[in-house]
């Protein structure tokens, strides 16, 4: 089972709800492991269930709308959430983080260990470029992350 998986995910034609894609972009030139794979996707998807059981770590990062622009917020996604989450989860093209991992245990009976990472965002209208606070939550955001890797 291979260590950890990082996906980043978003809109990045929506100016700073690509934070998730365009971090997971950076994260894939400044960390060197083979023992992980970091994925840029437009949105959660029940096909990534397979993908997280293959893994012992996953890391998930978004932008967020009820964060302070460039503001860091990291959760640990609890098996009790993910058990929650399977009692009601339904197969749909956009999912939670939890709701993703509820798939992984009900398909693959997989429990990696989660968390979410999300960066307040200030602009989420048209256009290709991050806002400036979002653009420096990158380097807390790496920080997070190698931080994370080193705990698993």
């Amino acid at each position: 089972m291979a260590h950890a998986l990082i996906i980043g995910y978003g809109n990045p034609l929506r100016s700073d709800d690509g934070f998730g894609w365009d971090a997971a972009q950076k994260l894939s030139t400044c960390l060197h492991d083979s023992d992980l794979e970091v994925l840029t996707r437009h949105q959660l998807t029940p096909e990534l269930a397979e993908t997280a059981s293959r893994f012992q770590l996953v890391i998930f990062i978004d932008a967020a709308v009820d964060l302070p622009p460039g503001e860091l917020r990291c959760e640990r996604i609890a098996q009790s959430e993910i058990h929650r989450q399977r009692e009601a989860s339904s197969f749909s093209h956009s999912l939670t983080p939890a709701s993703l991992l509820a798939l992984t245990a009900e398909l693959y009976a997989k429990f990696p260990d989660a968390y979410y990472i999300q960066v307040g965002g200030e602009s989420f209208a048209e256009g290709e470029s991050i806002s400036p606070a979002v653009q420096a939550a990158f380097e807390p955001l790496l920080a997070q992350v190698r931080s994370l890797l080193a705990q698993g």
